[in-house]
């Protein structure tokens, strides 16, 4: 069987990462039993530094154009319909989120990791929960059954390994989502799926010829395209 190693790069309130984490998991599924998938998930911060604000009113800065951002915010919804999550921008809040991350990289399982991030897609997105909030995070975590947690948000280490994902996101694309697939070719944005099964099968040869990407809607640190 072929093995497919799957770099991403994301942020929790980017709302396009949550919509193609969803269609990556259908690629994967749809080619189970012909590509076998590890996927690896690295921090990206589109707000470094900046305190929450509410989302919309975060848009509006960002567009300069209510209409814009009306639009791109109907965009999101209809695409995260179309993949059963629920955008509720009224609750969803804009900024930092390195404790978020930081708590991730503090998960030793992968695959406790990756329920703590669903749930904190979900908390940010739909639940209206303040993710910005360390002990609510802690919770969250708790929440699916991680027991034993010890995170240390202020620590250096993990901000460095934050900086070096971000860094890294950079030389290959600009925005998230952004996906690399065993390091040769990659997939930008919220893509259909079947331009992720493409991906997972032409990455999965073992020698693949050259580089390819596709580029789709992203999330910059200087606005949502939709």
């Amino acid at each position: 069987m072929k093995i497919v190693n799957v770099e991403v790069w994301s942020d929790f309130v980017c709302p396009w990462c949550w919509i193609a984490k969803r269609r990556l998991e259908k690629a994967i599924a749809a080619l189970a039993g012909h590509v076998e998938v590890t996927v690896t998930t690295k921090s990206y911060l589109l707000a470094k530094g900046m305190s929450p604000i509410d989302y919309t009113g975060a848009l509006y800065q960002k567009f300069g154009n209510p209409a814009a951002a009306t639009g791109m915010m109907a965009a999101v919804r209809e695409h995260g319909r179309s993949e059963a999550l629920i955008y509720n921008f009224e609750t969803m809040r804009f900024g930092d989120t390195s404790d978020a991350h930081a708590m991730i990289k503090s998960i030793a399982s992968p695959a406790l990791a990756e329920l703590v991030s669903e749930r904190i897609y979900k908390a940010a997105t739909t639940d209206g929960i303040n993710i910005f909030d360390r002990q609510i995070l802690v919770a969250l975590a708790k929440e699916v059954g991680v027991s034993d947690l010890n995170v240390d948000f202020n620590s250096e280490s993990i901000a460095y390994e934050i900086a070096t994902d971000e860094a890294q996101a950079n030389t290959i694309a600009n925005g998230v989502p952004l996906f690399l697939f065993n390091g040769k070719l990659h997939v930008s944005g919220a893509q259909p799926v079947a331009v992720f099964e493409k991906a997972l099968i032409d990455a999965a040869v073992e020698q693949p010829e050259g580089v390819g990407s596709a580029d789709g809607a992203v999330c910059t640190a200087d606005g949502c395209a939709a």
